[in-house]
């Protein structure tokens, strides 16, 4: 095979890995959290509206980065995600709040149940052995 197919392969399964990284996985997430608020939206939708979200909030947060708002970006820069998360789902604010805070919640809680399925196993393993008296 040509070495052009063999970059078109990678190429096509780096991009593969950012759409399922970048908007199937925290759209899945931000539908969690709107199936518990009520409200009904696809999941790539959900993926998509985030996604364009955490553009323009980046976007934005790098122009207000050359102004006196510095000190203030990380609560403006959440208000404009909440913002463009609710024009794009068509939900209210207080909506978009709760769906955001749900889903870090949801995150937290998969991590730590990943966490006690794969970490508590070291907690009962036996330490390894001290090397104090050993001469080499």
């Amino acid at each position: 095979m040509p070495p052009f197919f063999d970059f078109l392969m990678s190429a096509g399964i780096a991009f593969f890995v950012f759409i399922i990284s970048a908007i199937i996985l925290p759209g899945f997430f931000i539908w969690i959290g709107l199936k518990v608020v009520g409200k009904e939206r696809d999941v790539l939708r959900c993926g998509m509206a985030n996604f364009a979200a955490v553009v323009i909030t980046a976007v934005v947060a790098f122009i207000l980065h050359f102004t006196p708002l510095v000190l203030l970006l990380p609560l403006l820069a959440f208000l404009i995600y909440l913002y463009v998360l609710k024009t794009l789902l068509d939900v209210g604010f207080i909506e978009a709040f709760a769906a955001t805070i749900i889903a870090g919640v949801v995150i937290f809680l998969l991590a730590v149940i990943l966490l006690l399925i794969f970490g508590v196993w070291l907690l009962f393993t036996p330490p390894p052995a001290q090397m104090m008296h050993v001469k080499f």
